[in-house]
């Protein structure tokens, strides 16, 4: 038993050198969190990939610490044969004090984590709105071009060009070439040719 002992507290150990970092890594991707929504708001692009450059690395932080920790826990559970981590704290055989400070470490990670989950869901909705809108928006915009590339790309290119060529016949002057008059008609209405 007593080397099960020292092997849980070594164990503590570890997991409290994977739980120390973790904290800042949650509260980093937190606030980073409460900015992507902000930026969202305002439409900031530029901030937008900022934030979400920041939120993808807080994450992979964070998941390389969850992996440790999860391998730590899994151990001490094993090794005491109790199962979560408020259990292996009850179980293990360290001082008071330090179960109080571990046990707080844990409220803390596990409400950070609540916060983020909550947060993550609510960043999600309003990025799918803006996203919605975009589209929408772009539809619009592609309707009133005449480029509706929804109903048929190949059809909204056939009309710009349609509009485009019959743009060119109501301009007399875009189908005289550079450098050349315009053809003279004779009194009964045909054109001339040009003098050689």
């Amino acid at each position: 038993m007593a080397t099960e002992t020292g092997g849980a507290a070594f164990r503590l150990a570890e997991l409290e050198a994977v739980l120390t970092p973790l904290m800042p890594a949650l509260e980093r991707l937190q606030q980073a969190q409460r900015e992507q929504r902000q930026v969202v708001v305002t439409g900031d692009l530029g901030a937008i990939v900022v934030t979400t450059t920041v939120i993808e690395e807080s994450s992979a932080r964070i998941a390389l610490l969850e992996g440790r920790r999860q391998v730590i826990q899994n151990d001490l559970e094993a090794e005491l044969g109790v199962q979560g981590l408020r259990s292996v704290l009850q179980a293990a055989d360290i001082a008071p004090s330090e179960r109080v400070r571990l046990g707080q470490m844990l409220t803390k990670i596990a409400r950070l984590v609540r916060e983020l989950r909550e947060q993550g869901a609510r960043n999600a909705e309003l990025l799918s709105a803006a996203i919605d809108v975009a589209h929408r928006t772009r539809r619009i915009v592609e309707r009133r071009s005449g480029a509706d590339s929804i109903y048929d790309p190949v059809k909204a290119r056939r009309q710009l060009a349609a509009r485009r060529g019959y743009a060119g016949f109501t301009n007399p002057a875009s189908t005289e070439l550079r450098g050349q008059r315009p053809a003279q008609s004779d009194q009964d209405g045909t054109p001339e040719s040009p003098a050689h």
